[in-house]
């Protein structure tokens, strides 16, 4: 090898001006990384610089340094790749298992349908994994905020549906009773936001006297009717989905009504007579809500209209709803 490939990757640097018996007039110098004096330092080419600041979030590199610390700064750049490749194969991972999710959920339904339990339990466990891993969630860790935005609202729909399957499965046997106790206290938290609500409740009371394990269903009810949001009429109306309406007349009940007595008096009313009027709506046939749904939209309507002329700051006493 000839003496200029050799010294290719080496590069001494052009030398300081120094004071005459310094340590640095006989071409020592300093590593501008490290501080070490060396006799030569290791110029580092563009995508190496590149590589540093993208993988290792290094904020500056210096032209050139030592030797010592060229390698180690060469190592870093080899074990950023490394790490960006393995977050890039997470996110493609994620993507694949949630792609995935939709042919579990039609397998269990399917071997729902054929009385095959034990494989329906198994894909619709394999459902609720899945989402915990795309949501980076421990397992019994999923809440329904994840679902909140428009986007995931139906798939909020799918998780309480699962659930509840899961339920109805794991009463065929009694070994499976923790599990079901499981899946009823996730159904009770997700139900409530799906527009499934009142068809599920309906079917929970009946099975409250006729499942195998009827506490696991008396249990779902209580923690359902205890989460239930406090516009009783109305949500049972809408079978517990957020409809525009619901949320119009909150806003008509605090800015109109409990600025005055006259409105204070009707919501205390109102609080204490709906929830028997909510639980005979939840038993009755799909055209009563269907006709109530109607009316209350038309309610909302005049409500907006007030709410146009009202003061856009809301009462500040709070009343729980």
């Amino acid at each position: 090898m000839s003496d200029s490939a050799s010294t290719q990757s080496i590069e001494p640097s052009k030398k300081k001006r120094v004071a005459p018996g310094s340590p640095e007039e006989d071409g020592v110098i300093t590593c501008p990384y490290c501080g070490d004096t060396v006799p030569a330092l290791a110029p580092i080419e563009a995508g190496m610089r590149i590589g540093l600041k993208e993988h290792a979030k290094l904020t500056s590199v210096p032209e050139s340094v030592c030797p010592g610390c060229y390698s180690i700064l060469a190592k870093m750049v080899s074990r950023g790749t490394v790490l960006r490749a393995e977050a890039q194969a997470r996110e493609q991972n994620r993507l694949l298992l949630w792609r995935n999710r939709v042919s579990l959920v039609k397998k269990a339904k399917d071997a729902l349908a054929q009385k095959n339990f034990a494989e329906a339990a198994v894909h619709y466990e394999k459902y609720i994994r899945i989402l915990e891993l795309v949501y980076d969630k421990k397992a019994g860790d999923l809440t329904p905020d994840l679902f909140s935005s428009e986007a995931r609202r139906q798939e909020m729909t799918v998780v309480a549906s699962v659930y509840w399957d899961l339920m109805r499965i794991y009463d065929q046997s009694p070994h499976y009773r923790e599990r079901q106790l499981v899946a009823a206290r996730k159904l009770a938290e997700f139900v409530r936001f799906t527009p499934i609500y009142g068809h599920i409740m309906r079917k929970a009371e009946i099975l409250t006297k006729t499942a195998k394990n009827a506490e696991a269903y008396r249990a779902f009810v209580k923690a359902s009717n205890k989460n239930r949001p406090r516009c009783f009429i109305a949500s049972a109306a809408f079978e517990g989905y957020q409809d525009p309406a619901i949320e119009t007349l909150r806003l008509y009940r605090d800015r109109v009504l409990r600025k005055s007595r006259g409105g204070r008096i009707a919501t205390l009313l109102y609080y204490r007579t709906s929830p028997s009027i909510a639980r005979l709506i939840d038993r009755s046939p799909s055209l009563v809500r269907r006709l109530l749904r109607a009316l209350l939209r038309k309610v909302a309507k005049l409500a907006s209209k007030a709410l146009s002329k009202a003061p856009s700051k809301p009462f500040s006493v709070s009343i729980r709803r």
